[in-house]
Formats: structure tokens, sequence, C-alpha cells
């Protein structure tokens, strides 16, 4: 019997570890900052809900995240409120996948108005190596603000993120 409830507390414990965290390939996944360096270019191989987006006028969220990381899933209703309470002042959430689209598609079906922001397939991790990359994050799921075609804030997405909106709107 404590055989299994020590299993059970220690699975719980890695499991919520995981959800705060975010998952990871390696390393963390840095400390929310502003850079005001010039975003890179979405390079998109399909967009698989909404229309392209122009990231170089007004604010966007370009999001990084995956099919099988938990804590990609717990975030993505609340990115979900964020584009709803965000959408009349012309922000974007965009989410970023490096997954192919027989993957990514049927999740984002599945999830319907659970995951009511753009989302697209990365073309050959041309975004993530201009984002992820070019800041030294290994973990997911990870947004970045960008303000006029420039990063102003990147971290979590359930860390802040509001605020860094809310920044870059004035």
């Amino acid at each position: 019997m404590k055989t299994i409830l020590f299993f059970c507390i220690s699975t719980a414990l890695i499991t919520a570890s995981s959800l705060l965290t975010g998952c990871s390939a390696g390393g963390g996944s840095g400390a929310p900052q502003a850079s005001g360096e010039p975003a890179a270019a979405l390079a998109v191989a399909h967009w698989v809900k909404g229309s392209p987006v122009d990231i170089s006028d007004g604010v966007h969220v370009v999001e990084f995240w995956a099919t099988w990381c938990p804590p990609c899933r717990t975030s993505i209703p609340h990115l979900t409120q964020i584009q709803q309470q965000y959408k009349d002042r012309g922000v974007n959430i965009i989410g970023i996948s490096n997954e192919e689209l027989s993957t990514v598609e049927p999740f984002v079906t599945r999830m319907g108005s659970k995951m009511n922001y753009t989302v697209a397939i990365d073309e050959g991790r041309s975004t993530s190596k201009g984002y992820m990359g070019k800041y030294g994050v290994n973990g997911i799921p990870h947004a970045f603000v960008v303000k006029d075609g420039a990063v102003v804030w990147h971290g979590h997405p359930m860390a802040k993120l509001e605020a860094a909106i809310d920044d870059a709107l004035k």
C-alpha cells in the first residue's frame, strides 16, 4: 500500500512539475525579457487555422507548441481566452508547431473552439530557429510578443503574457 501511495504521489509531482515548467529537449525556457530586436519572419509551410498574419505591424503573439506536450495543451484554452480578450485591439496569437500537418490538423480540428486562434506549421523549423534558437530557448510552450516587427517580450504563455501584451499596446 505504501509503495502504491508513493508511486501515485511521485507521479502527481512529476506531472505538476511538467505542467508548470514546460516540455524541453534540455535546458530551461529562459527568463521572460524584452529585447526590441527585429522579429524573424514567419516561415509557414501550412496555415492550419486562420489566415496568414503580417507581424511587421501591430501586436502579435508567436507561440511555439506541440500536440505531444502536456503544458502546451494546458495553455491552449488560456491562449484562446487571451485571443478573445485582445482581438478587438488587433492582437493576433499565432501557434507554431514543428510537427507534421497530418498530426497537427486533426488535433486542431478536435480542439475546435477551445483552440480559437491562428495555427501554423513551421517551414523546415525556420521560424523556430529565428525565435527559439536566437534566444536560446529549448522548452515549450514559449511565447514571443512582437510589436511592429520587434520582439518586446518572451516567456511561458501562462506567466505574465497579458501584462506583456498590455505593455506592447501602450
